[in-house]
């Protein structure tokens, strides 16, 4: 039998710690690349309705399942949710129902977000791609579809308005809303009951044609 010295005992230990310690650093690396690069092992099965047009960086999260044949209004829990459109300018902040008629008396841009929010709960994709410029899809595709949205908590904040010398108006607003049980397929850029503020520039004709010529965020940490 071969004795084994203090020295190679010592030894021996030292190198099971640098095995054991190697395959830490592997299994914490594997999970940085899983976590920051998800779409590497997605096998190819993103949903096609799903954009990345809000997003300043890939973030993973857990949706619900889509239900294309859900009717928001059945929810209990969503029907007692702030389903008004929150307006402000300067010192002015009201809110309203979402019907156009509740707006009448304030500007093309506020009733169209009464338009954007209304397509948005319903799933009509077919209308919603009809809100932007062609300069907007220059930089981004329309959506194939999405599943209704359970929209709530909606703030729109104007910003600015200028009116150009051939009579058409440029506005700009911070909007920010959020939607219950998020299922991914119009936002994957926040998780349920999140929020993040967008910056919209819509662009309005002198017939009251009011679209969205871009949709900006607000990176980290400015």
């Amino acid at each position: 039998m071969t004795e084994i010295t203090p020295d190679a005992a010592k030894k021996k230990k030292k190198k099971r710690l640098i095995i054991v310690l190697c395959a830490v650093t592997l299994l914490a690396a594997v999970s940085w690349v899983l976590t920051s690069f998800p779409d590497l092992f997605a096998g190819g099965k993103k949903n096609s309705g799903v954009t990345t047009m809000y997003s300043d960086r890939n973030i993973s999260y857990i949706f619900y399942e889509s239900d294309y044949d859900l009717d928001p209004t059945t929810d209990g829990d969503y029907m007692q949710m702030d389903r008004q459109l929150w307006y402000k300018e300067g010192n002015l902040a009201i809110g309203g129902e979402l019907d156009e008629s509740a707006w009448i008396d304030y500007n093309a841009a506020v009733r169209f977000f009464v338009r954007y929010f209304s397509a948005a709960i319903a799933g009509d994709a077919e209308t919603y791609n009809t809100f932007f410029t062609e300069r907007y899809y220059r930089d981004n595709k329309p959506y194939d579809r999405f599943a209704p949205q359970r929209i709530y908590d909606m703030h729109v904040e104007e910003l600015s308005e200028t009116v150009n010398g051939d009579g058409s108006t440029v506005w700009t607003f911070n909007v920010e809303y959020r939607i219950m049980k998020n299922d991914g397929s119009f936002r994957n850029d926040i998780p349920s009951d999140g929020s993040k503020k967008l910056r919209f520039t819509l662009i309005g004709d002198t017939a009251g044609n009011v679209k969205i010529d871009a949709i900006d965020y607000y990176r980290r940490g400015k």
